[in-house]
C-alpha cells in the first residue's frame, strides 16, 4: 500500500501578471487590487475565480497581512499586526466560503472602507486575500508516491489616501562583494540599497552593465525587477561572472520605476 502524503502548496501572487493559476487548482484574476480613496471612503473591485478541474473546488477565504523583507521577498502576519494593514478594512462578498462545480466561474466583490478616523501619516496600507483550497486534489510524486495537493493564492491589495502620486526612490549604497575565498562557483556580486521615500508603491526594474575599462569589452547583466513600498530599504543583488578578468571595472546600475518611466543612474569604479 503506497504511503499518502498530505502537501500544502502556497502561492502569493507578486508578479506584474494579473491573469494568474495555481497548479490547476484554481485561476484568479486580477492578482492585484488597488484602492485610492480618502478617509471614510469605500470602493468595490471584482475578483473573477475559476475551477479548471473536473471536480467540485472548495474554496476557503481569510486575510492576512504582508510586506517585503529587505531582500524583496513577501512576508506574510497576522491580520492586524502590522501598522500599515488593511486587513480588517476589507470585506468579501458574497462570504469566506464557496464551492465551484466543474468550470465555473464566479465573481467576488471585494469592498474597501477606509474608517473616518484613520491617521493619514502612513501613506499606504496593505492586505493580503488569501483563497485556499479545502478539499486537496489526488496527486503523484516523483517516485509514484500517492500526494494531495492543495492550492492557496493571494491577492495583495493596496490603499494610499488622495495624495499624488509620489514616487521616488534613493540610492544609499552601491558596493562590489567578492565571493567566498574558497567559492569557486561565484563571481560574487553587486549589491545596491535603496530606499523608497516617496509617499506610493514602486514597481520598476534595474538594467546592469559592466564594463572592463581596461580592454574597453561591455557586458549586459540580468535585468531585475523591484517591488518596494513606502519606507523600505531594499538590498538588490547582482551576480558576476565567474570568468572575470583581473582588471579594473565601472558597473552601472540604471533604476527605472514610476508611471512615468522616472530613473536614477549610478557607476562603482572597482578593480577584481
Amino acid at each position: 500500500m503506497k504511503r499518502i502524503l498530505y502537501l500544502l502548496f502556497s502561492w502569493a501572487i507578486i508578479g506584474m501578471s494579473q491573469n494568474l493559476m495555481a497548479q490547476a487548482g484554481m485561476t484568479v484574476s486580477p492578482g492585484k487590487l488597488y484602492y485610492k480613496l480618502a478617509p471614510g471612503g469605500n470602493a468595490t473591485q471584482k475578483i473573477v475565480v475559476s475551477n479548471p478541474n473536473n471536480r467540485d473546488l472548495e474554496i476557503g477565504l481569510s486575510m492576512n497581512d504582508w510586506d517585503y523583507d529587505s531582500l524583496g521577498n513577501n512576508q506574510t502576519f497576522d491580520a492586524g499586526t502590522l501598522k500599515t494593514s488593511a486587513a480588517e478594512w476589507v470585506r468579501v462578498m458574497p462570504g469566506s466560503y464557496f464551492t465551484l462545480k466543474p468550470g465555473e466561474k464566479r465573481e467576488l466583490d471585494v469592498i474597501l472602507s477606509v474608517p473616518n478616523n484613520v491617521s493619514t501619516e502612513i501613506p499606504v496600507h496593505t492586505a493580503m486575500l488569501f483563497l485556499t483550497q479545502l478539499n486537496p486534489g489526488d496527486g503523484l510524486a516523483s517516485d509514484g508516491t500517492s500526494i494531495k495537493v492543495s492550492v492557496r493564492m493571494g491577492i495583495k491589495i493596496y490603499h494610499s489616501f488622495e495624495q499624488s502620486d509620489e514616487r521616488n526612490i534613493e540610492v544609499l549604497n552601491f558596493t562590489d562583494v567578492l565571493p567566498h575565498k574558497d567559492d569557486k562557483t561565484t563571481g560574487g556580486y553587486l549589491e545596491l540599497k535603496l530606499s523608497n521615500i516617496g509617499k506610493q508603491w514602486l514597481e520598476g526594474k534595474i538594467k546592469w552593465e559592466l564594463l572592463n575599462t581596461q580592454t574597453g569589452e561591455k557586458k549586459k547583466l540580468e535585468e531585475q525587477e523591484i517591488f518596494s513600498l513606502p519606507g523600505d530599504q531594499r538590498l538588490v543583488r547582482q551576480s558576476l561572472p565567474t570568468n572575470m578578468a583581473k582588471g579594473k571595472y565601472t558597473a552601472t546600475s540604471v533604476i527605472i520605476y514610476g508611471d512615468k518611466d522616472e530613473l536614477k543612474l549610478v557607476e562603482l569604479e572597482f578593480e577584481r
